[in-house]
Order: C-alpha cells, then sequence, then structure tokens
C-alpha cells in the first residue's frame, strides 16, 4: 500500500439519518489519513438519509447505492461492488470515530504487510449499560458491542475476530467473491447474528496468524438499547448460539492446541456469572448452540453420506 491508494469506508445504513450525519462530520474530522472514499449502503431508508448523504458529498468523497430489499449483509455486498480502496473498513452509522481512526488503521496496514484483517478499540458509554451487563466479560461483546484487548497491537487468538462497528481488510482478500457477506444471516434476517465471522472466517482460517489489533485505532459505539433489555438480551444470546452452533464455529476452545467441549466451555463461563440475569443468558446461548450443532451435524452427515 502507498500513499496514493485509498480507504473505502463501507457504511450499510436504515433510517439512522441524525446518526449517520454524526458519523459522516466525524469522517470530516480525520487527521492525517490517506485519501479516502465513503461507501454509503443504504436499505431501504424512508427518512432524510439521502439527502444526509448529499450534503456530505461538499465534504466527502461520497458514493452511495440504494439496496431495496431488506438485510444489512445485501447491502454491505452492494457496497463493496463499489469500493475501490486497497484498506476497505467497515463500521457502523451510529459509531463516532476518534479523529485519527483511519491514520492509526492505514499506518497498521503499512507496517503489518503480513496482516489482512485489522480490528480496532471499541468504547461504549457505560451509563447506557446495565450494571448486570457491564460486569459481564461474558456479555459486553455480545450485547453492547464492546471490544478491547488492551493498549498494545496484539494477534488475534485462535476464532477470535474483529467487531464489525470497527474492522478492515485489504481489498485483495474480497477479490473474486461475488457476495462475500452471507445474505441469510444478519440483521434484517431471521438470523440477525453470526453474519461478521461467517464473513471474516472465509477470509483467514480460525488458526490463521494474518488478524491484527490496532490498539491505537478507536471508536466510540451507541449502544443499542433492545439488545441489553433482558428480554430481548435473552434471545440475542440465543440466536447467537445458535448460528454459531449451525456454522460449526463454536464447538472448540479458542486455544486449538488444548480442544475443550462446548458444555465444559459453558461450565466455565457459568461459573464466572456474576448476577442471575448473566447466568440465564450465558445457558440461552448454550441451548441455542445445541439446537444449531444438531442443524450442522445433520447436514454434515448427509454429505458425508
Amino acid at each position: 500500500m502507498n500513499k496514493q491508494n485509498i480507504i473505502s469506508v463501507v457504511v450499510a445504513t436504515r433510517n439512522r439519518a441524525a446518526s449517520l450525519a454524526r458519523l459522516l462530520d466525524g469522517l470530516v474530522g480525520q487527521i492525517g489519513a490517506p485519501p479516502f472514499e465513503v461507501i454509503i449502503g443504504d436499505n431501504g431508508s424512508s427518512d432524510d438519509t439521502p439527502m444526509v448523504v448529499e450534503r456530505a458529498r461538499d465534504r466527502l468523497q461520497v458514493r452511495y447505492v440504494h439496496e431495496e430489499r431488506p438485510g444489512k449483509s445485501r447491502t454491505l455486498n452492494a457496497a463493496l461492488k463499489l469500493a475501490r480502496g486497497e484498506l476497505i473498513v467497515f463500521t457502523d452509522d451510529d459509531v463516532l470515530p476518534q479523529s485519527d481512526w483511519l491514520a492509526q488503521l492505514h499506518v497498521a496496514a503499512l507496517r503489518h504487510t503480513d496482516a489482512n484483517i485489522f480490528g480496532g478499540r471499541i468504547g461504549v458509554d457505560m451509563k447506557s449499560v446495565p450494571l448486570w451487563v457491564a460486569r459481564s466479560f461474558n456479555l459486553m461483546g455480545l450485547l453492547a458491542s464492546c471490544h478491547d484487548k488492551g493498549e498494545r497491537n496484539v494477534r488475534y487468538g485462535y476464532r477470535e475476530y474483529p467487531f464489525g462497528p470497527n474492522m478492515a481488510v485489504r481489498r485483495h482478500c474480497i477479490a473474486g467473491l461475488n457476495k462475500p457477506y452471507p445474505e441469510y444471516l444478519g440483521p434484517g434476517t431471521k438470523m440477525p447474528v453470526g453474519d461478521e465471522p461467517t464473513f471474516l472466517s472465509q477470509l483467514s482460517p480460525p488458526e490463521a496468524n494474518d488478524r491484527l489489533f490496532v490498539a491505537s485505532a478507536c471508536v466510540m459505539h451507541a449502544v443499542e438499547a433492545e439488545n441489553v433489555f433482558f428480554i430481548k438480551a435473552i434471545k440475542r444470546c440465543y440466536l447467537a448460539g445458535l448460528a454459531h452452533g449451525m456454522l460449526g464455529i463454536f464447538h472448540m476452545s479458542q486455544d486449538r492446541n488444548s480442544p475443550t467441549s462446548t458444555f465444559s466451555l459453558i461450565t466455565q463461563r457459568l461459573g464466572t456469572c456474576r448476577s442471575l440475569r448473566e447466568m440465564i443468558c450465558i445457558s440461552a446461548r448454550y441451548l441455542g448452540y445445541l439446537q444449531g450443532h444438531r442443524v450442522y451435524s445433520r447436514k454434515n452427515s448427509g454429505n458425508d453420506g
């Protein structure tokens, strides 16, 4: 990558004109970044989203695509067809980036030429997170999209991947893929979770060492109230387990040299629970996994036969 190459910032949005406007303002304020374009994938918005995009054209290099069919993954696939950057950065429409966010990702891509996938820190306003979630190591990522691996750049471990509001991939990783994002998963589908790990795992196998956490690449992400509402949280945990089970991506520990059964992993997590609500959510996730894994096992048994 050289300074003449641009970054493509890819965003899927739907009826969030106000938060999208704040994101675009944050991108206008990026300091030290190389030339970059912003690709807005609009998933059938009925609000002022097109007007917000149009107003941004004077300040940013913006490209816009309208995808009427429901599904965030469909919208991202439509947006990716327009991407021209060597580094493709993904974020959400309710994110506020730090002023050097893109610069930090760009520097990391220049320095770590053997890395193909990058993730950064995702902070949240803890005032909007219920205490029972905030105290849970198991649930902060799934329910609040919080992601932080510390103050230093580190490689992601076995089966570890970045989170969607702050991740980047090199363009060559998706070259030749017509629909890199799984359109049967993600927001807007019957299975609103599991799209990101499925997308990333086809680019970087679980055992690969080409995924880098960039500690200095930071964004703030709004917490979706429904995700941390207890009843909704149970459903989200169940669906996350179901998706992982159906995809066969949650049946070993993160240490490939010391495989652990899913039952043992769940037992360990239940042992760290600090509230009854957390315990119920972890149990729901395991029940979802069991159901999904049965589907996965039948499917693979049929293929073998």
